[in-house]
């Protein structure tokens, strides 16, 4: 995952961590602000002095991690935001024209937590968790498996999706984790036990050029064997996208080399009916939210009828997502979905875990 993908000036290698031993002054809004910050500081043993009404952190460089974490956990983002912080190496003092390039403690944090991700990345530490889909009338038959990301810390325990996104996408690294998370999945994805289509997610605000962008998961899918057919393409927050006409370049590329596309969450966003006469996907995932007590909810039977009924007009397969009641299975049965996936049958398992549903 180090090489650079030529052509695409995005497609670089990862920068570089922010390491080493580092002062950091930090200037609190007001006095509530700096106690939580003395508090925090203080409770994980970094060491802190008072300087001008300032305060000076002078983390180990084992420290910083636990610091952000901390930090990030213990103060709202109003203060987080309203907190000025200067780095400098350790021991440097201080000059005038240094307190003009002070940064907020967010953007510091986000800094230090983005380089989690980096250790994360180079370390090999992603794995791939896959969550059945099966055929709806027939549940205990396996169509297909989603591909999920999970991150491991240094100690091996896990590290929650949600965050491990969210930190890479404030710290502008949602590229490499997106990249390595499609490559990890078709990597991972010989380690099945039953053969299945593979769902891999991609986020299409992180891919620029499809050809050159891309380049690294259709090398991986030569690399590990993979056919055309075995693969879905799933676009996820389809929902985000500023530029459609960039969706559909990179999804007509996907058609075009001959692989099957998905539409993640349709029924979550404002535009998803919208869009679906330009995507024109050959599957679509209702969002658990609309499928969840679908059974006694007058409203979101009328729908989810509606969206079946459209997909089948347009040769779209369907496929009902958070089912968790068998009361929800049997009535989006009898409605005509296609396919279905939810905690009812099975649970997100690492690869080499998954069992066939019950």
């Amino acid at each position: 995952m180090q090489e650079r993908e030529s052509g695409c000036e995005r497609c670089e290698i990862l920068p570089q961590r922010y390491s080493g031993e580092l002062d950091l002054y930090l200037s609190a809004p007001v006095e509530g602000t700096r106690n939580t910050l003395w508090k925090i500081l203080e409770r994980i043993g970094v060491a802190i002095e008072d300087v001008d009404d300032m305060v000076l952190a002078r983390p180990r460089p084992e420290q910083m991690q636990p610091m952000a974490t901390w930090l990030i956990d213990g103060m709202g983002e109003s203060e987080r935001a309203d907190t000025r912080a200067l780095v400098l190496l350790r021991d440097g003092v201080p000059k005038l024209k240094d307190f003009a390039h002070m940064q907020s403690l967010e953007s510091l944090l986000t800094r230090i937590s983005g380089d989690n991700v980096i250790d994360l990345l180079r370390n090999g530490r992603l794995i791939t968790y896959v969550h059945p889909i099966v055929h709806c009338s027939e549940p205990e038959r396996v169509f297909a498996y989603e591909c999920l990301t999970r991150g491991l810390e240094a100690d091996g325990s896990l590290i929650s999706p949600d965050y491990l996104f969210d930190v890479a996408r404030r710290a502008d690294l949602l590229f490499y984790l997106d990249r390595e998370s499609r490559v990890n999945a078709i990597r991972s994805s010989k380690s099945l036990a039953q053969p299945a289509k593979l769902f891999i997610n991609f986020n299409p605000a992180t891919i620029y050029q499809p050809e050159y962008c891309l380049l690294t998961t259709m090398n991986a899918l030569n690399e590990y064997g993979l056919s055309k057919d075995d693969v879905v393409f799933e676009v996820v927050e389809s929902d985000k996208v500023e530029n459609s006409e960039h969706l559909i370049s990179i999804l007509d590329y996907y058609r075009d080399q001959g692989f099957e596309v998905a539409l993640d969450d349709l029924g979550a966003g404002y535009n998803s009916l919208t869009t679906l006469h330009r995507i024109r996907p050959n599957y679509v995932k209702l969002d658990m939210e609309l499928i969840r007590d679908v059974d006694r909810d007058g409203f979101k039977q009328a729908i989810t009828r509606s969206i079946f009924a459209l997909a089948k007009e347009l040769g779209i397969r369907t496929i009902a997502e958070g089912v968790e009641r068998p009361e929800e299975h049997r009535w989006i049965t009898e409605a005509g979905a296609d396919y279905v996936q939810g905690f009812l049958f099975a649970k997100p398992l690492p690869v080499d875990e998954v069992a066939l549903p019950a």
